[in-house]
């Protein structure tokens, strides 16, 4: 008997990096039919004076590209569940296929950046007097109409991603955007708007409490008048924009780590779990500094000057 040499087999190596997944996963979110339709909207919803007031102009971007990136998110995430026999024997870890998903997310907040830029290209042509951002700075007035609904457009896609790795029941995306717009709304706007004193410890608690939080609403002149289209005052809500905005990146970071945790393993679930107990006490100290820093209270801005609303809520 003749012993046959064969050739020594060499071992499956995953790639060193997940760029070039993530390549690929930023363009099937970029071609999305949904994610499509929601840039549209919020550019035509953002152009000019169109929407809310400047101080909550931030909800275009956070809706139209936040929210429905949820399910844009989910669905992309969940889409290869029906290869999953063929994915799962690749030589890329399930951790660096969520991963390059994440980075994916890049996409939503590029285009919420776009938004906000065409939007503010408006206002730079035809600016807003200065009552109209209320008692905010100029950090606080970039953060509330730039930074934040950056942050949020990439938020819901990350959450996202998350829901597409864990849920599985049908529809499970749309049960996710029904309860982040409910929670959104409670917090971000409820506190203000509902409650008998709208400064306590606890409404501004709350109105930190919140993935998406309103910073200031606005009063149209009686209906009928020739003032009836004209900002006659805004509200300023309580808080800190700042510490609003690590919050919210925070939030980015757990929606990111809940997704890596799924399938993860070794050394791989413990840098998930270190990141996200980091996060956690981010998000915490952030939600503390928000709710007892900036307006302990609302106040009313008109064109003769701002004064503290005392008690109850407008």
């Amino acid at each position: 008997m003749s012993a046959v040499a064969l050739p020594a087999a060499r071992a499956v190596v995953a790639p060193a990096s997940v760029w070039p997944l993530a390549r690929i996963e930023a363009l099937r979110y970029a071609r999305h039919p949904l994610f499509l339709t929601g840039l549209a909207a919020a550019l035509l919803a953002g152009a000019g004076e169109h929407g809310p007031i400047e101080l909550d102009v931030q909800v275009i971007p956070s809706f139209f590209i936040g929210v429905l990136g949820v399910v844009v998110g989910a669905r992309l995430t969940a889409s290869t569940r029906r290869s999953g026999p063929v994915v799962d024997a690749a030589p890329t870890p399930v951790t660096s296929r969520t991963l390059a998903m994440c980075l994916a997310c890049a996409v939503p907040a590029l285009a919420g950046l776009l938004v906000v830029l065409v939007h503010h290209a408006f206002v730079l042509v035809s600016p807003i007097p200065e009552w109209h951002y209320g008692t905010y700075g100029a950090l606080d007035r970039v953060l509330v109409t730039m930074v934040v609904p950056v942050i949020a457009s990439a938020g819901g896609p990350l959450l996202g991603v998350a829901a597409g790795r864990w849920l599985r029941f049908p529809a499970s995306s749309v049960a996710v955007v029904v309860v982040l717009l409910g929670w959104s709304t409670a917090g971000g706007y409820g506190p203000e708007q509902w409650m008998s004193d709208p400064g306590s410890l606890l409404a501004r608690f709350l109105h930190a409490f919140s993935p998406y939080a309103a910073w200031g609403t606005g009063t149209l002149g009686a209906p009928g008048s020739e003032s009836s289209e004209v900002l006659t005052s805004v509200v300023s809500y309580t808080g800190s924009p700042i510490w609003f905005a690590v919050w919210a990146v925070s939030l980015c970071v757990l929606a990111a780590a809940a997704a890596l945790f799924r399938g993860s393993a070794g050394r791989a679930r413990s840098r998930v779990v270190l990141v996200t107990s980091a996060a956690v006490v981010v998000a915490v100290a952030a939600l503390v500094m928000s709710a007892t820093h900036g307006n302990p209270q609302l106040y009313e801005t008109n064109p003769t000057g701002t004064h503290p609303i005392e008690g109850a809520s407008p």
